[in-house]
């Protein structure tokens, strides 16, 4: 028999119909949907594999997708870990672990959106603030060796006048670059189920902070295995070095007013691969039917997120300002009269 779960998308916990809100609710971090966003999310799930995992507190059945292997009981809120998605190449390398508590992520929350006057009232709420989630996310950190072959032309003109003479020196100079640089720890988000450009606002990661991955790090958080594979993601880091490569010859040949390339090889080698969790937290909040994400960095602290304007509020303010602005022309006409 086929069973279907619904699953909040803010946190993975079961949801069920509330019929004093008339929508769907998330009792575990307090997230609403609409009828409308249950059947997208159906939709979702008829493609995605769930399996369930027995809680070794209290026996309920703990339903995760393929790819997460640390989360928390929906039913005793005790941590679960499952350890065997955590083999093989699934083992991760290293990690980076939180630094960054609970509590001190809801303090940067509140200073970033404390003082916004267009946000809507439950936004800041405590209950709002109940969901932010510290979870790892899986990335590729990869160490790199870059073989540069480079051979251009360098010209400085210089112009000048005598009387109504001009005269013109150019001076050729040959430019030679060659040698290997390494260029270590460049990273590239290994999971797809989250907004790319929200982990690179909260970026960088310090990777002095890695140690070697063990298990225990993972508890009481939630953990997601890598979704984009290595073959995946080397273009994409080979793409990243290809961009730090042209900087970095534009900076080796400054100085030059013209230069004219004659031979660029470069040769990459993708020699180590470090299969890498590194640790967020992310609040999630919809609004008018859309949602908007907010994410700290669990290690630094940098946060990055986008902020819901509450329409009401906002055509409040051009009201009082429509408001003011007839006044005082009235009351100019009336000196004018």
């Amino acid at each position: 028999m086929a069973v279907t779960i619904y699953k909040c998308p803010s946190c993975g916990a079961g949801i069920e119909y509330k019929p004093d809100l008339g929508k769907f609710k998330c009792d575990y971090c307090l997230s609403e949907y609409t009828e409308e966003e249950i059947k997208k999310q159906t939709e979702e799930i008829k493609s995605r594999k769930l399996n369930s995992y027995e809680c070794k507190s209290c026996g309920a059945k703990v339903v995760t997708d393929e790819t997460t292997t640390a989360t928390f009981c929906y039913y005793c809120h005790n941590p679960v870990i499952i350890s065997d998605r955590l083999e093989g190449d699934f083992l991760p390398n290293k990690i980076i672990p939180f630094s960054i508590d609970k509590k001190k992520a809801e303090d940067l929350f509140m200073k970033w959106a404390g003082n916004k006057r267009f946000v809507p009232n439950d936004f800041k709420d405590k209950s709002q603030l109940e969901k932010i989630t510290g979870m790892y996310l899986p990335y590729w950190w990869v160490d790199s060796k870059v073989n540069i072959d480079y051979l251009a032309e360098g010209r400085n003109i210089r112009v000048w006048r005598v009387g109504q003479t001009e005269y013109t020196e150019t001076k050729k100079y040959e430019i030679v670059r060659q040698g290997q640089i390494d260029i270590n720890n460049v990273s590239e988000l290994a999971f797809t189920k989250i907004d790319r450009n929200l982990l690179n606002g909260i970026s960088p990661f310090n990777e002095k902070d890695a140690i070697p991955f063990t298990m225990p790090y993972l508890s009481g958080f939630f953990a997601q295995n890598y979704d984009i594979s290595r073959e995946e993601a080397m273009p994409l880091i080979k793409n990243q070095l290809d961009r730090y490569y042209s900087y970095l010859v534009n900076e080796l040949v400054s100085g030059y007013d013209r230069v004219n390339n004659i031979k660029n090889n470069v040769n990459i080698d993708l020699n180590k691969w470090n299969y890498t969790l590194l640790p967020a937290w992310v609040l999630t909040y919809r609004y008018n039917n859309k949602t908007y994400v907010y994410a700290v960095n669990g290690q630094t602290g940098k946060s990055f997120g986008e902020l819901p304007i509450s329409s009401s509020k906002l055509n409040k303010a051009f009201g009082m300002i429509f408001a003011i602005t007839s006044v005082v022309l009235l009351l100019g006409g009336m000196f004018i009269w």
